[in-house]
């Protein structure tokens, strides 16, 4: 089933949506990494659409969402706009839940509009400024080209960070991720401004303001979530369960998807 497509007011930009259907039900807000897109959720959206109303989220500058000034791509950039599009498509009693940046986004708003949410899932994010694995990763993202010149190098390029990913999966990640070029290769569906300018400030003093029940998800072999981490927010977090997959790294929904899916789906009862 493909998800419808959509465009709602927020942030002060028409962002872009997909629904998986199911108006009536609790809705599920799902946010995604920094240079990911909202179809990287479909293979998740698609194991819990009969029971929830899914909806996933482009945020600015990525997927099929317009990009911004280059001083907007802030964190609270991102969460503003979460939080407009909880308001302007009527969502109550939301289950919020992010990946890697898009946790970051999800938790923030969590803790600022406790109203807004019912649940919260945390999927391999730290609150740290810097952290070895991070810094790796951006650093990576601003040395490489935002062009491929056919599917099979996204694919290898999308292998590299997702090593345990099925064929499958991978092959539907590099297709969501990109759109033709002039060139006839594939250009990546994310404005370049996005790593260029996106902040990634200390918030460890956001989560144990964050009063919703959490689960935090964290890939076994993941560099940019550490154990130790991982542990501390969980006790800053009131009300939170930690829950380690093995054989995933920090992209665990699109590595393990089975565990990770039985994971929430314990998680939200």
């Amino acid at each position: 089933m493909e998800p419808a497509s959509h465009y709602v007011h927020a942030g002060g930009l028409d962002l872009h949506y997909v629904d998986w259907g199911g108006e009536g039900r609790q809705p599920i807000l799902l946010l995604h990494g920094l240079q990911d897109c909202a179809r990287l959720w479909d293979f998740f959206a698609e194991t819990v659409r009969e029971r929830y109303h899914v909806i996933a989220l482009d945020h600015r500058g990525h997927g099929d969402s317009p990009p911004t000034s280059t001083d907007r791509y802030r964190l609270i950039d991102y969460v503003d706009e979460a939080r407009d599009v909880i308001t302007q498509l009527g969502l109550r009693d939301v289950i919020l839940a992010g990946h890697s940046a898009g946790s970051k986004n999800a938790w923030m708003l969590a803790a600022e509009h406790p109203e807004l949410v019912a649940k919260l899932i945390i999927t391999d994010m730290d609150p740290d400024q810097h952290n070895p694995g991070s810094v790796d990763m951006i650093t990576r993202y601003k040395s490489e080209s935002d062009d491929y010149p056919d599917l099979g190098a996204v694919i290898e390029r999308i292998r590299s960070r997702q090593p345990e990913s099925s064929d499958d999966v991978l092959r539907h990640t590099a297709e969501q991720l990109t759109r033709p070029n002039e060139a006839g290769g594939l250009t990546w569906k994310r404005h370049r401004d996005v790593v260029l300018h996106y902040d990634r400030p200390d918030v460890w003093a956001t989560l144990p303001e964050v009063r919703v029940p959490t689960l935090i998800v964290r890939g076994g072999d993941s560099t940019l979530l550490n154990g130790p981490v991982a542990q501390r927010m969980q006790k800053e977090i009131p009300d939170c369960k930690l829950v380690e997959i093995p054989n995933a790294a920090h992209w665990v929904h699109l590595e393990q998807p089975d565990a990770y899916t039985a994971t929430v789906a314990d998680f939200l009862g």
